[in-house]
């Protein structure tokens, strides 16, 4: 009975050594099943990319302005642009050298010196007078001959002359030549010449006042000058504001 009982004791004692290896060996599975999760916890796997064809991975990119397009896109505003064009720098549409206006308003202001009185005259808006010089046929006379100082009466001058006045220097050749060429002296007198002057003797042979007023302005007989100094080819033309009639009409 006694070895018997040695042998039950021997076997539970391998058992009870068995199952404490047992139950540590456990333990450290979960232990390290509990590390590996830890250390994993909060990545994503990451998918397999499809290479792009052509592209090495890692590869720096590198910006290339593309042809023909637009040297200009992403200036700021304010900024110019300009293009070398045959070795010259060309200018974009919409922009001006400096003084460009200015240079085209002076040319435009530039009289055109090629008209002769009568055109000057008209073009400068004294359409009845260079009407009643063709009228009276002095308009050879003042084209071809000069220089000449013109005091032409404005539209409204002839206008404002007593009823039926100007009909009757229409019907009358001789009173209308005599009327006109008392607008009309030898040389050429700018406005700074006359108001330094007392008198000038016409075309028609009347003697014609000449004086300056202390507000500057030129008074020829009883009309004032209103547009002094239109040129002409062969002469300059002075706009006034009354027509003036020669004595003796």
């Amino acid at each position: 009975m006694g070895g018997r009982d040695i042998r039950k004791s021997g076997i539970l004692v391998v058992l009870l050594l068995a199952g404490i290896l047992f139950i540590s060996g456990c333990a450290e599975n979960d232990q390290d099943n509990e590390t590996d999760t830890g250390e994993g916890e909060g990545v994503t796997p990451v998918e397999d990319a499809t290479p792009v064809e052509g592209v090495t991975p890692d590869a720096t990119e590198e910006v290339t302005e593309p042809e023909g397009g637009d040297s200009g896109e992403g200036l700021m505003p304010g900024q110019e642009e300009s293009s070398l064009i045959g070795g010259e720098e060309g200018i974009i549409p919409g922009e001006e050298e400096p003084g460009q206006d200015n240079e085209t308003s002076v040319e435009n202001q530039i009289p055109d010196n090629n008209q002769t009185i009568v055109q000057a005259a008209e073009g400068a808006g004294y359409a009845t007078f260079a009407s009643l010089v063709r009228d009276a046929g002095l308009e050879d006379t003042l084209n071809n001959g000069g220089p000449y100082t013109v005091f032409a009466p404005s539209d409204l001058a002839f206008e404002s002359l007593p009823e039926g006045t100007l009909d009757d220097l229409r019907n009358d050749k001789e009173k209308l030549n005599r009327v006109l060429t008392y607008h009309v002296a030898d040389g050429e007198y700018m406005a700074s010449a006359l108001e330094n002057m007392n008198s000038l003797t016409s075309l028609e042979a009347g003697e014609l006042t000449v004086n300056a007023t202390a507000g500057g302005q030129v008074m020829v007989g009883s009309a004032t000058v209103i547009e002094p100094d239109i040129t002409a080819d062969n002469g300059v033309i002075h706009g006034v504001d009354k027509v003036l009639i020669p004595p003796g009409i």
